[in-house]
């Protein structure tokens, strides 16, 4: 529907309102008492009319208000309409659902007495008749039908924010965010870029982490059994994928959404294929290597870059006794593997021999990669490290130490934490320069990318921001 038409409608609801509503004040004075309007004449002088302008769901609306006894009242009218809520008469009062029909208030002028869903609550200034109209307290009424409202900007929300901690953060294809609110049940929502705006997406275990397609539409996990399964990003929709039930971590999307790539093996020794089209699986590489992770394939599909832990190796005498068993850490440590996908048969190359732990692999459009290393012993700051197609190094300098990086917008996003304490996000090019996309002084656990690089979903401080060139909306409270 059309914005004009949106708030023509609410133009007309507004006038049934109040004629449903001056019908209902006459309707006290048929047994010859007098009615509400008549006695808040006689407090006329007491009365200052004005208006108050708020945002209601993203929408302006200016509100008809009167000042009773130094408290500023609304229009009830106006309230409903603009809120959706359903307003009738009931009991010589009103009663106002919300939109949901999950909250009831009722209400009667003159009485500070009211309930909200059957429990009984007090206004500070008692509804008042003027002019025809009912004006009721505003937050009363807005929290009482499960809204929210904030004092700077002036902004009201129909629903009110999730309240949480919130963590595991994704992107949908029509631009919203999917979140998981912490606790012992899964129950993953799904924000709109309005506050106020969402829905509990799923509450299936199994889905409380997955990896999105590089469309956005669909994601990939496993179950406890290894079997792997697709989640609809739109609809919440779960489907197995193929039959094998080994065990497959770190799922990853080729390009185009056709293949899942992923470490397979109890020892993760394997690097495996399945087609999304079909569920058959291919093995890459079963070089007998455990403990790969951190899988990556380059956006062509020709290259697989991943990390190998490598543990230390042990060794004995002849007599190959208990006492004589040692182990060499002399070559233990993190190391960052490619292989060639293009090449059936191909050996993975090992690219770095460096005793520094290596983190968050990316390959960027040009072939570079990057990656985070962190110190071992924690003597030194965690830095970003190119390695370029040629072989050569390089560190990416940013006045942050970073904690996150990723590949996107066409380059790399990463975050950290800067000298003044303040947490920073910046987007970095495959040339190295940066720019700064966002800064808090709370802490910042999680950033996702949106799938065109204009947005990012953020926890900070275990709430959930939504960032657009430099602004931050919080979607939970």
């Amino acid at each position: 529907m059309k914005r004009n038409q949106w708030l023509s409608v609410l133009m007309a609801s507004a006038l049934l309102v109040s004629i449903s509503e001056a019908s209902v004040y006459a309707a006290e004075g048929t047994n010859g008492s007098k009615p509400a309007a008549v006695k808040s004449s006689a407090k006329a002088a007491k009365i200052k009319e004005g208006s108050a302008a708020w945002t209601i769901n993203g929408v302006q609306q200016t509100f008809k208000t009167i000042d009773a006894g130094g408290y500023k009242l609304y229009s009830v009218s106006q309230l409903a309409a603009a809120l959706g809520a359903g307003l009738k008469a009931e009991a010589g009062g009103l009663a106002l659902t919300d939109s949901a029909s999950v909250h009831t208030i009722k209400l009667k002028a003159g009485s500070k007495s009211y309930s909200i869903d059957g429990v009984k609550r007090s206004f500070t200034t008692a509804p008042t008749v003027y002019g025809g109209k009912l004006y009721v307290e505003l937050s009363a009424i807005v929290y009482g039908l499960g809204g929210e409202l904030f004092g700077s900007p002036l902004q009201i929300l129909g629903s009110a924010r999730p309240q949480g901690e919130f963590d595991t953060i994704h992107w949908a294809a029509d631009g919203s965010l999917l979140a998981n609110r912490e606790g012992e049940a899964t129950e993953i929502y799904k924000f709109a870029s309005n506050p106020g705006s969402y829905r509990l997406f799923s509450n299936d275990s199994r889905a409380a982490d997955f990896s999105v397609s590089g469309d956005h539409r669909l994601g990939a996990f496993t179950d406890e059994t290894g079997q792997l399964l697709v989640i609809d990003l739109a609809s919440g929709a779960v489907k197995p994928l193929g039959t094998d039930t080994s065990v497959k971590t770190d799922l990853t999307w080729s390009a185009d959404g056709k293949i899942i790539y992923f470490v397979q093996g109890d020892k993760q020794e394997k690097i495996s294929q399945i087609s999304v089209d079909t569920g058959v699986v291919t093995e890459l590489l079963a070089d007998k290597v455990e403990n790969k992770s951190e899988l990556r394939i380059s956006a062509d599909g020709k290259k697989a870059v991943y990390i190998v832990n490598i543990t230390g190796t042990a060794k004995n005498d002849a007599d190959s006794t208990e006492d004589s068993l040692t182990v060499d850490y002399s070559k233990a440590g993190e190391q960052l593997f490619q292989l060639d996908l293009s090449t059936k048969g191909a050996k993975p190359a090992a690219l770095t021999t460096s005793g520094d732990n290596k983190l968050y692999p990316e390959i960027l459009v040009d072939g570079t990669v990057v990656y985070l290393s962190a110190d071992p012993d924690g003597n030194a700051p965690n830095t970003l490290k190119t390695l370029k197609p040629d072989g050569t190094f390089a560190d990416i300098p940013l006045d942050i130490e970073v904690v996150w990086a990723q590949e996107g917008a066409g380059g790399l996003i990463a975050s950290g934490t800067a000298a003044d304490g303040t947490s920073r996000i910046y987007t970095i090019t495959s040339a190295g320069a940066s720019k700064e996309l966002f800064r808090t002084t709370q802490d910042i656990s999680e950033v996702a990318v949106s799938g065109d690089g204009a947005k990012l979903g953020v926890i900070s401080g275990g709430k959930l921001l939504e960032i657009e060139n430099g602004k931050a909306v919080q979607l939970t409270k």
